[in-house]
């Protein structure tokens, strides 16, 4: 973990993963009074409007980040120095993986918590802290296990975004079948009742969405470690 935070550092992901929350706030902040034309943007509105940021924009933001922090090992031949230090794909993956997603929770709390103390409102402090590190870890785990079958930072990137596609439109043609392929998607029944909830029209997400959310994140975890199983020769191969 220790490597991988220095890696990070020194491959200026950590700051770049902080331009994109200010850049994700500021869209949040600017895009209800610009298209809207909201004169006074309440602490409901405006975390509502970054929500949508990040899960409308979310792929199109992080997918970058999150394959290079990957495809950077596959292209300076460093999986065998990995392979030396004890490391297998699981550990190599999930390294990165909490790497990437404690420092975008710290951003999460570090924004979330100065927005609050701005409005002086912390009424749904932690449900928004839980909301936005359940769709940022969404995007870590979809791009990054894309990102580990392929040796190539565009070709993960093209497949991330076809992936986004699709699942938008799955949920688009039926939300009831396909809703757990993408469930933090606008047209989804989760995007509405936190949209409730930020409005104050709704205390609770309901029972439902819940699962369904867990249930993806397991089917998620799933088919990622069925993907690192099937890959742990290619792993090494494309990266020595």
């Amino acid at each position: 973990m220790k490597l991988e935070f220095k890696k990070s550092i020194s491959n200026k992901i950590i700051y770049t993963l902080g331009v994109l929350f200010i850049f994700l706030f500021l869209l949040g902040y600017f895009l209800p009074i610009g298209i809207d034309k909201v004169k006074n943007l309440s602490y409901g509105q405006f975390f509502f409007s970054s929500y949508t940021v990040a899960t409308e924009f979310g792929f199109l933001l992080f997918s970058f980040v999150i394959a290079y922090f990957i495809n950077k090992e596959y292209s300076n031949k460093n999986i065998l120095f990995y392979k030396l230090i004890g490391d297998n794909i699981f550990t190599f993956f999930y390294k990165k993986v909490a790497v990437l997603f404690i420092e975008c929770l710290i951003y999460i709390i570090l924004g979330i918590t100065i927005i609050s103390i701005i409005y002086s409102d912390f009424s749904h402090y932690l449900l928004l802290i839980i909301l936005f590190s359940l769709v940022i870890l969404q995007y870590i785990l979809v791009v990054g296990t894309i990102s580990m079958v392929s040796p190539n930072i565009l070709i993960s990137l093209g497949i991330s975004i076809v992936y986004w596609i699709g699942s938008v439109i799955l949920v688009a043609i039926n939300k009831n079948i396909f809703g757990i392929v993408a469930p933090f998607e606008a047209s989804n029944t989760m995007y509405r009742a936190v949209e409730k909830i930020l409005n104050n029209e709704s205390t609770f997400i309901c029972p439902t969405e819940i699962i369904n959310t867990v249930s993806f994140f397991v089917l998620l975890f799933i088919v990622n470690t069925i993907v690192l199983l099937l890959s742990r020769k290619r792993w090494l191969k494309i990266g020595m």
